[in-house]
């Protein structure tokens, strides 16, 4: 089980919810690599397929998979865990970043499933104290396929799935339960 710890900026209630989807994904996927990610600011379903700009303003959304490219300056904190069969838990580990300061177009070629062939990656947004909306960005990859889906939340006395792209608003519901 991996444990989400909120910081000062963060609703707890939140965090809480984004680390029982985590660990519902983990339970039901197994993967071998889990990064977890926190983006400073609130962001949408667009970063699901995005890719990067071309030409510095043309946006491309490809089919296959890439890293988003948040900006290295949004991540507050990136996590990386490594199974360990043996022990039948998970251990952090360090790794390399994720999100680099580059230029968008090199962004193109940057597939998920090269960082990993048995990944879950997990971006959820963070400063949750200030404001009442939250959003969670989630890729399965196994072999050669990669499955990404979306969520928002809303806080209106306690935290409500709101959009969701990629997977059913109930299957959603059922994770963070």
């Amino acid at each position: 089980m991996i444990d989400l710890n909120p910081n000062q900026d963060d609703d707890a209630q939140f965090v809480r919810l984004a680390s029982q989807l985590l660990n519902n994904l983990i339970h039901l996927h197994s993967p071998k690599d889990i990064y977890v990610i926190q983006i400073d600011h609130w962001f949408d379903h667009k970063w699901q397929y995005f890719s990067g700009k071309t030409i510095g303003v043309i946006g491309v959304w490809n089919s296959t998979l890439t890293l988003p490219p948040f900006n290295p300056s949004r991540v507050v904190s990136q996590k990386y865990y490594r199974a360990e069969p043996s022990a039948g838990t998970y251990q952090s580990r360090s790794a390399k970043p994720l999100h680099l300061d580059q230029w968008s177009g090199q962004n193109l070629h940057r597939f998920v499933k090269a960082v990993s062939s048995s990944g879950l990656f997990l971006w959820y947004r963070g400063e949750t104290v200030k404001l009442d909306r939250a959003s969670l960005m989630v890729y399965v990859v196994k072999g050669d396929q990669a499955a990404p889906f979306y969520a928002s939340f809303s806080n209106r006395d306690g935290w409500k799935v709101g959009k969701v792209k990629g997977i059913s608003r109930m299957q959603v519901e059922q994770m963070v339960a």
